[in-house]
């Protein structure tokens, strides 16, 4: 008796138990890592259904290469759009510049979430609230050669 009352009150939990639904939400995001220095740029770009890093050789008669370009597994998608319909863009400013440095750390986010669209330019500058948005697509880039560069 003892367990046929536990097996009820097991199913009964087990039958109420629903599977979180999926996350719908539509994205691409580019992110330009310019290093003017050395006359190249890494573009990231990814959206919910690929991933793609990209060189692009910005001296005269260099060569551009594509370094990952492949497409994501759901883990990684949903592990994207739960992360991304959870930023909010309309609290970013436009730039983060450190006036007092001419050269060095150098991006350019491009961000499309949903219906919404920001550009953000982010110049020797800690910016914290794109820490979590770096870390969330270096997870998925998985390649210590290709994460996206910054200082915390």
């Amino acid at each position: 008796m003892k367990n046929t009352a536990f097996i009820a009150v097991f199913l009964f939990c087990a039958c109420k138990y629903q599977q979180p639904s999926s996350c719908n939400t539509k994205y691409t995001i580019d992110i330009r890592s310019i290093n003017a220095s050395m006359a190249y740029t890494t573009l990231y770009h990814v959206n919910d259904d690929s991933i793609s890093v990209e060189f692009i050789n910005e001296v005269e008669g260099g060569r551009d290469s594509i370094l990952l370009k492949r497409p994501l597994i759901q883990a990684e998608r949903t592990s994207l759009c739960n992360y991304l319909s959870t930023f909010d863009i309309d609290t970013l400013k436009t730039d983060y510049i450190n006036q007092r440095v001419d050269d060095g750390d150098q991006k350019r986010i491009t961000l499309q979430i949903g219906n919404k669209n920001k550009t953000v330019n982010i110049s020797n500058f800690y910016q914290k609230e794109m820490i979590g948005l770096y870390d969330v697509i270096n997870n998925v880039i998985n390649d210590d050669r290709y994460k996206i560069k910054y200082r915390k």
